[in-house]
Order: C-alpha cells, then sequence, then structure tokens
C-alpha cells in the first residue's frame, strides 16, 4: 500500500511538472530564423543570427535556425515547415522572394518579418536597411586612406575598389553609397567594382580583390557574404586594406581590415522578437533601419581605432553627423 501511495504521488509530481512545463513553454515567443545560404560566413547570416541568440538569452525566445543551403528546393518547404511551428518567422535573403508571397498569406497567426527586400504581402513585415548610408561612409573612409601620405600599404592615387556578391539591387545599393562617399572625398576618385556572381566562392572572390588591386586600388570594400572572406585573405597576402561588411570582420585581419560596414540584422532580429513577445509586433508594414537610429553604421573595434588615423576618424564622425542631419543626401539605387 505504502509503495502503491508513493508511486500515485511520484506521477501527480511528474503529471504538474510536465503541466508547469508545457505551460511556461507556450507562453515563451517562438521565433525561426530561415536563411537562404548558411552559418559561418561572418557576415549577414551570422549577424542575424546573433540577434536571435540575444533574444533566447535575454528575452528567453524559443529559437531555431533553418539553413537552406542555397538549395531552391528548401525554400518554400523550410518557411512552409517554421510557419507551422513558430510565432514569428524571419526570412533572410532575396533568393525567397517568391516563397514568401506562396507561404505567408496561408498562415494567418503567424508574423513573418523578411529582412532586406521591398514588397507588400499578407502577414509580413518588410525590415529596410539604408546600406548606402553606411556605405557612404564606407567610400569615404576608403578615399581618404587610399590617397594617405607616407602609409606603406597605399600608393597615395585616389583608386579604390568593390567586390560584390550576386548582381542584384541591394548589393547596388551598397555601391552607389559607397561611389558617392569616395567622390564627397575626391571628386576624381576612381571607383573599380565587380561581381563574384555567388555568396559562397571565395577563391573567386580573392581573384577578383587582386586584380583590382593590380589596377591600382589599394583599399577594397568587400560586399560579397562568404566570397568576402577571399577579398580579405588577398588583402591580407598582398598588403593593402580591407573593409568588412555586415558583421565585425577585423578579426579576420586585423592589420589590414580597416573597418566593417554594419548593417544590423542583429538588433534587427532582436527588435522583432520583443515587438513579437510585447504584443505590438508592426504587422503588414515596413521598418527602415538607417544611420540615425543605428541600423547601419562603421565598426569602431580596438584595431579600426588603431588603423584609422586620428583626423580621419574626426571626419568620419562629421560626416556621419551630417547625413544623420539630412545634410548629406545619400543616393539610393533605384
Amino acid at each position: 500500500m505504502m509503495k502503491r501511495r508513493a508511486a500515485m504521488v511520484f506521477l501527480m509530481i511528474v503529471a504538474v511538472v510536465a503541466w508547469s512545463a508545457s505551460g511556461f513553454a507556450a507562453d515563451r515567443t517562438k521565433a525561426a530564423l530561415v536563411i537562404a545560404g548558411k552559418l559561418g560566413d561572418a557576415s549577414f547570416y551570422d549577424s542575424a543570427n546573433a540577434g536571435l541568440r540575444r533574444a533566447e538569452k535575454e528575452l528567453g525566445a524559443a529559437v531555431k535556425v533553418m539553413e537552406c543551403n542555397f538549395d531552391p528546393a528548401n525554400y518554400v518547404t523550410y518557411i512552409a515547415t517554421a510557419a507551422k511551428n513558430f510565432d514569428l518567422v524571419i526570412v533572410v535573403g532575396f533568393e525567397f522572394i517568391d516563397a514568401i508571397e506562396q507561404v505567408a498569406p496561408k498562415f494567418k497567426k503567424t508574423d513573418f518579418a523578411y529582412f532586406d527586400v521591398d514588397g507588400k504581402t499578407e502577414n509580413v513585415t518588410y525590415v529596410d536597411f539604408k546600406e548606402n548610408e553606411g556605405s557612404f561612409l564606407a567610400g569615404a573612409l576608403a578615399a581618404m586612406m587610399a590617397t594617405r601620405r607616407n602609409d606603406p600599404l597605399v600608393s597615395g592615387k585616389a583608386i579604390v575598389g568593390a567586390v560584390g556578391g550576386e548582381d542584384i539591387p541591394v548589393i547596388h545599393n551598397f555601391l552607389v553609397g559607397y561611389e558617392q562617399g569616395a567622390k564627397h572625398i575626391d571628386p576624381n576618385c576612381k571607383v573599380i567594382t565587380g561581381f563574384v556572381g555567388s555568396w559562397n566562392d571565395p577563391a573567386r572572390g580573392k581573384e577578383m580583390a587582386l586584380n583590382q588591386h593590380k589596377n591600382g586600388a589599394d583599399v577594397i570594400f568587400q560586399v560579397a557574404g562568404g566570397s568576402g572572406e577571399g577579398v580579405i585573405a588577398a588583402a591580407k597576402e598582398a598588403r593593402f586594406y580591407a573593409i568588412g561588411v555586415d558583421s565585425p570582420q577585423e578579426h579576420l585581419a586585423p592589420d589590414v581590415v580597416l573597418t566593417s560596414m554594419l548593417k544590423r540584422l542583429d538588433v534587427a532580429t532582436f527588435d522583432m522578437i520583443k515587438a513579437k513577445a510585447e504584443g505590438r509586433f508592426p504587422r503588414d508594414t515596413t521598418v527602415s533601419y538607417e544611420l540615425k537610429n543605428g541600423g547601419v553604421d562603421l565598426s569602431w573595434s580596438e584595431s579600426a581605432l588603431r588603423l584609422i588615423p586620428a583626423d580621419v576618424a574626426a571626419r568620419l564622425k562629421a560626416i556621419t553627423k551630417d547625413i544623420a542631419d539630412g545634410k548629406i543626401v545619400v543616393k539610393e539605387y533605384k
């Protein structure tokens, strides 16, 4: 009898614990991050994942990353699977344009946040970044450093470069701002640009960067995702300056990576999950992240402060304020 009673008490405790755990889980905001590529790019996707992990730690959100590995066969399936199991689905990658339009209207109770793409689709909040503004700063920095005297890594010629991933509008928006920023410093500055054609081909990125350097570019901005690691490798090998993108990339080659143009997917990801958790998610709208609200900026890491001279840093700070105040209007790619 005693054993039976003890067993019943034990089962009741287990039931209560299980009920409490399930109740707690139901109260947690569940957020999935669906990416077109895969983690480990030290750039775009890793930045979004950093925001996801912050939400997990600070907000107690239940989170999951779904990597499509650039396989179109996964796009619709992965977004639909996420929508069935999560309250909020954050989608990162221009490749999902058709998939999001197919899936989102079918899941009325799920919110979607689609980064870096414009549009109007039911249940979808579009998150826009003014990468042209941050890239203006990168271009200004590149031009100032390329023409700097007594720097062994530059020839003093007003020539800078930029290596893009795929030839798509968002990358052109980077390049428009970059060129405008360079010419803001020197109207005669030559800007050499090219596209790798892939986000995951560092060998091709390296080849393209070395070719731009051979043609006079001593500062090269990489906006090529995983392919951009090749640009940084080229800078390290051939001894010229590089500028990273999306996430702080100075650690990849602290002697030659001047800074990185930060596109704060980490901040936007965290903000979207926090808004969902607090019941104020901005469904069916467009949310903009720009220089003025900290959505884009340059990285001022320890190595950046070491490599960028004080007078250059001061001028960049002044330019940043002028853009935020509207005194400098940065062009957009249309």
